[in-house]
């Protein structure tokens, strides 16, 4: 057995891992390695064809499991047949791991370093009147991963979370303005829960409808960020 065999196919397999599975965030670190480098993570629109990702972690998956019990099987076979639970409890429970994990990287963190936000959790049902007056109802999932409670401000950026930006609905959402409500985090605390938002739009198309994977701009102490990860 030689030990730099050994590292290099048990660091592919936890490469594989970390790559294809989906993070407390809802997606995974391929998806966006694959979009920093202008691939997008399916083969055709928005979440359809086929899950690139997927395709190579898989890949790297096998590849890594193959040689990483290889090389153990000479020394430590009961650990080499039994390796394949270990990965699909690691698999299994990825998304858990990295939320607790979270809890300790961010333990000391302040103000906006200190929120993660759902997006792939997060949806909106809107009205547009003809009066210009707009309402929508959402469901987000906001995270305070510290231990000190964070006083926020959020609203939805509804043409943002639309995404067919070539449509006379586009239009209309892109003219709707939101706003924001507080919302208090406690510490070490998940905020789960519908959210009423109201505004107006200055080109006002009477419409309603559904959108996820809201697109949410976040304010805490003068300071906002616009979570939007770009994510299938």
């Amino acid at each position: 057995m030689s030990g730099t065999r050994l590292v290099f196919s048990g660091s592919l397999l936890l490469f594989a891992i970390i790559f294809t599975c989906n993070h407390h965030l809802g997606f995974s670190v391929g998806d966006s390695l694959l979009l920093s480098i202008g691939i997008s993570p399916y083969t055709k629109a928005y979440v359809s064809g086929v899950h690139i990702t997927v395709f190579f972690g898989l890949g790297m998956l096998a590849c890594g499991y193959y040689l990483a019990r290889k090389e153990i099987m000479t020394k430590y076979p009961l650990v080499a047949k039994t390796l394949w639970i270990a990965v699909v409890i690691l698999i299994s429970n990825y998304s858990f791991m990295t939320d607790k994990l979270m809890y300790v990287v961010k333990w000391g963190a302040t103000g906006l370093s200190s929120i993660s936000y759902s997006q792939n959790d997060s949806s909106c049902t809107y009205q547009v009147y003809p009066n210009g007056q707009a309402r929508a109802t959402c469901e987000l999932l906001l995270k305070n991963y510290s231990n000190s409670s964070v006083a926020a401000m959020v609203k939805p950026d509804l043409a943002g979370s639309y995404r067919y930006q070539d449509d006379p609905l586009s239009e209309s959402l892109q003219s709707v303005e939101l706003d924001a409500i507080p919302v208090k985090l406690e510490p070490r605390m998940t905020f789960t829960g519908k959210l009423e938002f109201s505004g107006l739009a200055q080109r006002p198309l009477q419409v309603s409808g559904k959108l996820d994977d809201i697109v949410l701009d976040v304010a805490v102490d003068g300071t906002n960020t616009v979570f939007d990860y770009d994510i299938p």
